[in-house]
């Protein structure tokens, strides 16, 4: 990619825009089936990138979850059961009576039609996808991340911004501080306090992020800050507040849950960053007009515009025509 080329790149957490979908667009196919999550995906991905105007598109899959977290901590996320896509890649996947996977699944199919690079690898997390390819591939780029996951706030920089798809704007390193007085890159060390009660990430009881903006202002500092600076400093003035004393009878696990939200890639195993650097390495997109037709009729959509979804992405680079298989 042309490093001069300053229009963005869109990074989209997929699971969590086709969640949001399927419960935003309540639409019927003439099968009878609800349709809202697929549809809906589809008619946000195109109204995001005419407004954008991106050159490249990264669909970051969910990948049955973070095995490397799991080992860290079975509990994370027991609340939560992740899709598995283990066979995104072929044409074997199942139907299911459940009418959200079967959307899924059609969803995946009809997006191997578009001019996108969906991005998929076992027993990860998208987020551990996204912040990969921030931190390697994108790392000089525009990146615009289209998510409504706070847990993606720690990635925000000067060339890096969020658009949240529930409240249709944009998010800001600045608009980080201004809500919760701590720089965004430190954003994992106060998460790691605090814990996640969505991920089933125990916290400090009773520490939100006011309160941690108060005790460790330095967090809200453009200084660089690691958690142990955040653990000494605790220690240094244990007897100030009950909760200095508390992260120091409880070090162990705020390092634990550090190690549980902080996103850079890390967590990924060579097979894994081997996996993803090839599907970007070979991506080429292409526009499949009849392949996506064929698919709609499939799953009895007939009210779909498909000519204005692809003029949505004439903004791509390089785009092909034809099948993928082609």
């Amino acid at each position: 990619m042309d490093n001069k080329d300053q229009r963005p790149v869109i990074v989209c957490d997929c699971m969590n825009a086709f969640v949001r979908a399927y419960s935003a667009y309540p639409q019927m196919s003439s099968h009878g089936h609800q349709a809202g999550g697929t549809i809906g995906f589809l008619k946000t991905l195109r109204k995001v990138v005419f407004e954008q105007q991106p050159k490249i598109v990264y669909l970051a899959w969910e990948g049955g979850g973070s095995a490397s977290r799991r080992s860290l901590y079975p509990e994370y996320k027991m609340n939560r059961k992740p899709e598995k896509l283990n066979r995104f890649y072929g044409d074997d996947i199942p139907d299911s009576e459940d009418n959200k996977k079967h959307q899924l699944i059609a969803l995946l199919s009809m997006l191997k039609t578009v001019p996108v690079c969906q991005i998929y690898t076992p027993n990860c997390e998208g987020d551990d996808v996204i912040a990969y390819l921030c931190n390697t591939h994108l790392k000089n780029e525009q990146v615009n991340i289209v998510s409504s996951d706070k847990d993606l706030y720690q990635l925000l920089n000067p060339t890096t911004k969020i658009y949240n798809l529930h409240k249709k704007t944009f998010v800001l390193e600045e608009d980080i501080f201004s809500e919760y007085k701590i720089q965004a890159k430190h954003f994992a060390i106060a998460k790691a306090l605090c814990g996640d009660p969505g991920d089933n990430v125990p916290g400090i009881k009773g520490l939100g992020f006011k309160t941690v903006a108060k005790l460790y202002p330095f967090l809200g500092s453009e200084n660089e800050v690691i958690l142990q600076d955040v653990l000494d400093y605790a220690a240094s003035h244990i007897t100030e507040s009950k909760f200095h004393r508390m992260i120091v009878e409880q070090q162990d696990d705020v390092k634990r849950n550090w190690k549980l939200v902080f996103l850079d890639g890390s967590l990924l195993s060579h097979h894994q960053t081997s996996q993803i650097d090839h599907l970007v390495n070979t991506f080429k997109p292409k526009i499949d007009k009849i392949g996506l037709v064929k698919q709609l009729i499939k799953e009895g959509i007939g009210d779909f515009d498909v000519d204005g979804f692809f003029y949505a992405f004439n903004c791509i680079d390089n785009v092909e025509y034809g099948s993928r298989n082609d």
